[in-house]
């Protein structure tokens, strides 16, 4: 076949259509065959786009029966990509022949699409310099901190040592000067108190329900939560109101109640020979516990999970668990009879005093006893350690950790600290003088502290576990009569007696400031709440009680 015409720019025309169609760059045309009514026309292309063009306008030809004619004298028009289907289109085009879709006015920039053409014959370097220059910069800034840390002063000193020191497992470093108690959390090597969540303590001026009557032969007063409260009776254990002091119901299987004790989750009712154990929560009687002998003073201990009940009668101390609600052990103690005891957290050391409060009118015991033992220990591995004390030892009190124990002498005024040693015995310290008749000691977990409360001397005195210095005198016109600690170890809650009244007295110990609350009559026994945000006040002579919330 003879070739028709070699042109450097050829438009085909679809008649049909009135649609240009782009330039074919040095294509050849040659004349085809006739199939049936149409001409055939075969392009020899001499660039990729030129051809894919040229072959898209004959197939549009043969399958929508158009004709293709060549201009020799259309004017030369440029070409454009298609905003959505990126196919070349002649630039006066309005329509995309190849997805119908409008091409919209060319004034726009915009309207040729979000990306632009790629120009053509465009080098690599000239597509690709932007990434070229971010991957530069990132390694730029990588090899100046690798080249700074490398030329450091000192840069190789610390790996020198570590290679000149012997091979051999690290030494364990220690970062609290002391161990920290439970509770506690070392914070920039000081142990520091830890508040629980959930507990509190009771308002500057809080409020007050009361003074509720209650029956002639109550004997002590326990607040179960905010809303209720327990009273020891010879009946039994009768449930009132915190509001109205109206009677909730009466447990008479705890008969002959004298003291009430929360230990854990349970209510211990101790009677004259006997202790009944009490749900927390629904005041259910559980069991009985047979004591056979005269319950003296009860405490609780190893947080919560141990309950001493001392039996003088017998020389011994009761161990009760009260997880399972079962005597564990019964521990004698020669021919002394013990009182009150005091444990640490873990239940691995105690000590227990001889001494007791005389009735009003006697005077106090001339000598006295301490004892130290392991209450996690059966009675016949026991080795029970007698620390002779003379001036009659009422309380005593156990640091958390174990390792330091105190006791108030009642008729010499004094405060005797004792170091509990690793083999179970006790070295005395120096006493330190405490105000008038010291009854009772309590221990402040917050700062470390110890509130020894005072009869004659009529004050509440707190002194550092560390080294048993006198921090405070707090003094009070009355005798106090009872001392409680509020869980989150932030207030003081004192009992003061007068002859015809008494009071209240919340004592705030980060500032020491003192809050007095009288009432009609003088209280002579106190309880706090689980929450620390109710206390209950009790007055032994007029049987009346009142709740502060």
């Amino acid at each position: 076949m003879a070739p028709i015409e070699t042109l450097e720019r050829l438009r085909f025309v679809v008649a049909d259509h009135g649609q240009s169609f782009g330039p074919i760059n040095g294509a050849q045309i040659r004349e085809g065959v006739t199939l049936g009514k149409y001409r055939q026309a075969h392009v020899a292309p001499l660039g990729t786009e030129d051809w894919v063009l040229a072959r898209k306008i004959f197939d549009r030809t043969l399958s929508e029966g158009t004709r293709a004619v060549a201009h020799h004298s259309a004017p030369d028009l440029k070409t454009v990509r298609c905003g959505v289907c990126r196919e070349l289109v002649a630039e006066t085009a309005t329509v995309c022949p190849e997805c119908d879709e409008s091409l919209g006015p060319r004034s726009s920039p915009a309207s040729r699409g979000s990306i632009p053409d790629d120009p053509e014959d465009a080098s690599w370097l000239r597509m690709h310099w932007r990434p070229l220059v971010m991957f530069g910069s990132i390694a730029s800034l990588l090899m100046t901190g690798i080249a700074l840390r490398y030329m450091a002063p000192g840069r190789f000193s610390l790996a020198d040592q570590q290679r000149a020191a012997p091979m051999g497992p690290p030494a364990a470093q220690q970062p609290c000067e002391a161990r920290c108690w439970n509770g506690e959390s070392c914070q920039a090597s000081v142990c520091v108190w830890q508040k629980p969540n959930d507990v509190g303590h009771v308002a500057a001026r809080p409020g007050v329900a009361g003074p509720f009557s209650l029956p002639p032969d109550v004997s002590d007063v326990l607040i179960i939560d905010e809303s209720r409260f327990a009273t020891a009776l010879l009946a039994g254990t009768e449930i009132r109101s915190n509001r109205t002091g109206q009677s909730l119901g009466l447990v008479t299987q705890a008969a002959h109640t004298q003291k009430l004790l929360r230990a854990e989750s349970a209510i211990y009712a101790i009677g004259p020979q006997h202790v009944s154990v009490l749900d927390g929560q629904t005041l259910r009687h559980e069991k009985t516990l047979e004591l056979g002998g005269i319950a003296g003073e009860v405490s609780v201990g190893a947080n919560g999970r141990r309950v001493f009940v001392s039996l003088p009668g017998l020389h011994s101390v009761a161990i009760f668990s009260s997880e399972l609600h079962v005597e564990l052990e019964r521990i004698r103690f020669g021919d002394d009879h013990v009182g009150r005891v005091a444990v640490d957290d873990s239940g691995k050391r105690a000590l227990t005093a001889t001494g007791a409060i005389p009735v009003p009118g006697q005077r106090d015991a001339q000598l006295g006893a301490v004892y130290a033992f392991d209450p996690s220990r059966l009675a016949t591995r026991q080795d029970r350690v007698r620390a002779s004390i003379v001036g009659n030892p009422t309380s005593v009190l156990v640091t958390p950790d174990g390792s330091r124990g105190f006791a108030v002498l009642r008729k010499d005024n004094a405060l005797v600290p004792m170091e509990m040693l690793a083999s179970g015995a006790v070295r005395l310290g120096e006493a330190q003088t405490t105000c008038d008749q010291p009854e009772q000691i309590e221990l402040i977990r917050k700062n470390r502290w110890a509130a020894v409360r005072c009869n004659r001397g009529r004050a509440v005195e707190i002194f550092s576990l560390d080294d048993a210095t006198l921090i405070r005198r707090i003094p009070f016109g009355d005798p106090v009569q009872d001392v409680v600690v509020s869980p989150d170890g932030e207030q003081l809650v004192v009992a003061v007696a007068g002859s015809t009244d008494g009071a209240i007295g919340l004592v705030d110990l980060d500032g020491f400031s003192v809050e007095m609350i009288p009432v009609t009559e003088p209280p002579t026994r106190l309880d706090i709440s689980p929450s620390g945000e109710a206390v209950i006040a009790m007055s032994d002579r007029s049987k009346v009680a009142w709740v502060f919330r």
